[in-house]
């Protein structure tokens, strides 16, 4: 097995998206409260994907939404909210890419 090409499908991510949901700058309940509201939302929409992106650590140490983001995306995953996902580096930064379970029979409105 080629170990480069296994490492690099695990940190580094699919920019193909359907949503981007950007938590830069945000504070850590600000943040948590977003993927809250979003993950919300979808799940009476169709299944789709979407980048949560984290932004780069604050300046003072103030620390990475990205542990924290990452707990509460796993979190979703065991309770059904979220079907698949993987930590990722991208051009917009560290984060994840997830695919929300959704609803079968919801229509697109968007």
């Amino acid at each position: 097995m080629d170990e480069e090409r296994l490492l690099d499908g695990i940190v580094s991510g699919p920019d193909d998206a359907e949503y981007h949901l950007d938590l830069g700058g945000l504070d850590g309940a600000h943040a948590a409260e977003s993927v809250r509201q979003m993950l919300e939302r979808n799940r009476f929409r169709p299944s789709r994907t979407i980048l949560v992106t984290v932004g780069d650590p604050a300046p003072g140490g103030a620390g990475s939404l990205f542990q924290p983001i990452g707990r509460q995306l796993l979190d979703a995953r065991r309770t059904g909210a979220v079907a698949a996902m993987k930590p990722i580096t991208s051009d917009h930064g560290p984060g994840y890419w997830i695919r929300t379970v959704g609803k079968n029979d919801a229509q697109t409105t968007d």
